[in-house]
Formats: structure tokens, sequence, C-alpha cells
């Protein structure tokens, strides 16, 4: 009569008098799994315990068509731009819209658009301000959370530029001589019939650089390069990727890694030196004695070679960032 009072009492818990069947269920689950972590159960393999269900749901995120909100900073500087301005193309190079970059220091580096854009559509924006470089970047406009989708009117795109470097181009051949703008080679007094030059150039600028970027209005890429030329085909040139000829003068061209362009400085630290060095070969060739010809060596910004080649100009944004010249004589 005993035994049948007690299991009616731990049935009568079990319904409810005490603990629940969910609850009793669960805290068994636990025990097995907290025996089978601690090493004191074994799994059979192929077999696995049940995770106890998740309590966090999958971020969402939702399409929209609302107005864009820029936001420009430098990342060299560790500062926001005020007073860029942000031209926004479509695909077919329609230009749909032109915003400025707020110079409050509340809102430092902030531009707001009128126009919506719909999540998905791909848009490119031209950065220009003076002193910075001219940037251009193509843009997917992001879907939002569901939740700022629906607190937010705008959809927030972050874009980045550098503050544009100082340039200095050095020259100095193999046997260590060291070349002033406006100086001579002579391969008469070096006794060499070809020499090497190692150009050197130099971003003396902290926290400065250069981006490439892809012109999609005009088709071009926009580069940093290193351009030689000159009037005359007696002196020989080797080590430019390549070359082009209109009229009289002939031009050779290559171009510079942006990050050999880039000078950042960390603490006491540069993480980035900015300086980069490129060598050619120059020869005497059929230079007779007496006779020079002059180099005209120029570091060009926003410059594409092969538009250059086709157009005799870089580019609409094409402009010089450094300039260096030598004669070479015989």
């Amino acid at each position: 009569m005993e035994k049948k009072k007690k299991e009616v009492i731990y049935w009568g818990m079990a319904r409810g008098g005490g603990i629940s069947v969910g609850w009793f269920i669960a805290i068994l689950l636990i025990i097995v799994v907290g025996a089978w972590y601690l090493g004191y159960l074994q799994i059979p393999a192929g077999q696995t315990v049940p995770s106890p269900p998740s309590q966090q749901q999958p971020s969402q995120t939702v399409s929209v068509n609302k107005p864009l909100q820029f936001s420009l900073m430098d990342p060299l500087a560790g500062q926001a731009i005020g007073g860029a301005t942000i031209y926004i193309y479509k695909p077919d190079k329609t230009l749909v819209e032109t915003v400025t970059t707020s110079s409050d220091p509340a809102t430092l580096g902030m531009a707001r658009t009128i126009n919506p854009y719909r999540s998905g559509e791909t848009i490119y924006v031209k950065i220009v301000k003076s002193g910075y470089v001219t940037r251009w970047v193509p843009v997917t406009v992001p879907q939002m959370s569901q939740a700022d989708a629906m607190s937010m009117q705008y959809n927030f795109i972050p874009l980045t530029t550098y503050s544009l470097g100082t340039y200095t181009i050095k020259i100095m051949d193999q046997f260590g001589n060291v070349y002033t703008s406006g100086g001579t080679l002579n391969f008469t007094a070096l006794n060499a019939q070809t020499v090497t030059l190692s150009i050197t150039i130099y971003n003396t600028k902290d926290n400065s650089g250069f981006i490439s970027s892809r012109d999609i209005v005009n088709g071009i890429d926009l580069k940093a390069v290193l351009t030689a030329s000159t009037i005359g085909s007696s002196v020989t040139v080797t080590g430019f990727s390549s070359s082009v000829q209109r009229g009289t003068t002939t031009y050779y061209m290559t171009a510079v890694n942006d990050d050999g362009l880039t000078r950042q400085l960390v603490g006491t630290q540069y993480v980035k030196p900015g300086v980069t060095t490129i060598s050619i070969t120059v020869g005497k060739g059929g230079l007779a004695a007496g006779q020079t010809q002059a180099f005209t060596f120029d570091l060009m910004g926003y410059f594409d070679p092969a538009y250059f080649a086709a157009n005799g100009i870089g580019g609409p944004d094409a402009v010089q960032l450094a300039t260096f010249s030598l004669t070479f004589a015989a």
C-alpha cells in the first residue's frame, strides 16, 4: 500500500503537481548533454546529441528604395572630408545628381541625395576636391536591415579618398652618380655605351597618396604613369611598358603602383614609405660626338596610356604630379 502511494505521488508530480513532463524531459536532456561533454557518456559513432533551440534569430535584410547618405572619409588621416563634390552617374553614363559633403563639424563629410535609389542598383560616383585624389567608385546600393528600413529615411553609403601626395623625382646611374633636374649624362665621360638609370619617385607628404580608378563616362583607366618624352631617335631606351610617337616626339610610358606612391605614418613608423623605383636602360645609340638629346620625365596622374596613344592626351583629368629633365650627351 505504501509503495502504491509513492508511485501516485511521483506520477502526480510529473503531471503537474511538481514538475511538468516537458521540464522533466528538458532537465534529463541537459544532464545527458553535460555527461557527454564531461566525458562520462560516449555517443556511438554516427549519432549526435540534439542541440537546444537557438534563441537568436538570423539577421534579415530587405530591399529598399530610399535616398542615399554618403559619408566621405580620408582613412590615412582618419578624418571626414567636407566640401567635396560627389557626382552620381547611372550605368548609361547619365549624370543624375550632384551633391556636396558638409563642412559643418556636426555633419562633417556627410551628403544626402534627393533622388531615391533601389537596392541592387549600380551607380558610379566621382569624388572631387582640390588637394585630394579624384576618384571614381562603383557602388551597388545595399539592402537594409528590417529595423533600419523602418526607422531610417536614408540608405548609408561610405566613401573614401586620400589627400593627394606631393612628389619629387630623383635619378641615379649604375655607377652611383646622382643627377639633378636640368643636368647632363655624358656617355663618353662615363666610358659607357649603355647606362642603367634608377628613377626614384618620392612622396614627401605624410598620410597621402594616389588611388587608381576607372572613369566610367570616358571608359578609361585613371592611373599614375611615369612618362619620358624626347625629340629625336639617336638615344635608345628600354624598360618602359609602352611607347608611342606623336609628331616628332617619342613618349615612353609605364604605370606606377599606387602603394609605391602612398606615404602612411602610423605613430612613429611608416607603414608605407611612399618611395618607388623604376629602372630603365639608355644607350648611346647613334648619338655622335658633341651631340645631345634631351629627355623630360613626368609623373602623370589620372593618365591612361592607351587613351594617350589614340588621342594625344592622357585623359580629361590628366595632371602632372612631378617632372625631371635630363640631357644625354656623347
